[in-house]
């Protein structure tokens, strides 16, 4: 691999994060930030341009390079577009969206698009610098507000911050009256042992491709009304991607679906 590659793997290991300028064409730019800037939520996940960069050839090697394995998967961990329209919203704590301990291997990385340019004004992501490596409770991050040596991530249409996803991160208060969206997934290391369920419009949106079906070969589909969690897909809508490794603790596929009444292969 080439030198600029190990210096951003070193920076991702330092640092948590490292922003990817300029990897993805114009024309995936320009198809993501139309469909962002018109569906929110889950429902991008449905279109085209989202399998699309989810499946960009370049940056799924580049992952395969930071998690040491060609065996990736994409994980629907906190699949979401984080769009505000315009106008004033308030910026949102500190959290993070998994735990990871520094004696173990990585096996997930979450990424943060930003499908146009977000300047200072536009409710940026602000990441922690080193955050990654300690282990943080609900309530001490709520407690929370300006920290030193917080980062705005102010970029051009088409960057992607890739991630630690146990970095402490936040959404800064969004003035400008343009809107800003931030796709938000995530990537793993293939293990059969775990897998999720799929809508079957999102199924055959990212199985379109070779590598899609490649990045998708653990998924199952199944409609949110059909699952046993149906009560708190209707009460937490941006979990439509249901994924029984995070939705219960870490667990076995056998036990998932033993809880979901199904037929299990022993």
């Amino acid at each position: 691999m080439d030198n600029q590659w190990k210096a951003l793997k070193k920076e991702f290991y330092d640092t948590g994060y490292v922003v990817l300028n300029d990897w993805l064409e114009p024309e995936l730019v320009e198809r993501t930030r139309r469909d962002s800037h018109a569906y929110g939520g889950i429902e991008i996940f449905e279109h085209e341009s989202v399998s699309d960069l989810l499946c960009h050839p370049t940056t799924v090697r580049f992952i395969s390079y930071l998690l040491e394995t060609p065996d990736v998967a994409i994980s629907p961990f906190r699949f979401w577009n984080h769009l505000c329209k315009g106008s004033f919203s308030d910026g949102g704590g500190w959290h993070v969206d998994d735990t990871w301990m520094a004696n173990t291997p990585l096996t997930e990385v979450l990424c943060m698009y930003y499908p146009q340019d977000v300047t200072e004004d536009m409710g940026p992501t602000m990441l922690l610098p080193g955050s990654h490596r300690r282990l943080y409770s609900p309530a001490q991050t709520a407690k929370l507000g300006w920290i030193r040596g917080q980062q705005k991530v102010v970029v051009k249409a088409g960057a992607l911050a890739v991630t630690f996803p146990s970095i402490l991160h936040a959404k800064a208060a969004h003035f400008s009256d343009r809107p800003r969206s931030m796709i938000k997934y995530g990537y793993e290391v293939t293990d059969a042992k775990y897998g999720y369920y799929l809508t079957q419009e999102s199924y055959d949106n990212f199985r379109r491709t070779e590598l899609g079906q490649k990045l998708t070969s653990l998924a199952e589909v199944k409609q949110k009304d059909d699952v046993l969690w149906n009560s708190y897909w209707k009460s937490h809508d941006s979990y439509t991607f249901q994924d029984f490794k995070h939705q219960i603790g870490v667990v076995g596929r056998a036990l998932r679906k033993h809880l979901d009444h199904e037929e299990v292969e022993v």
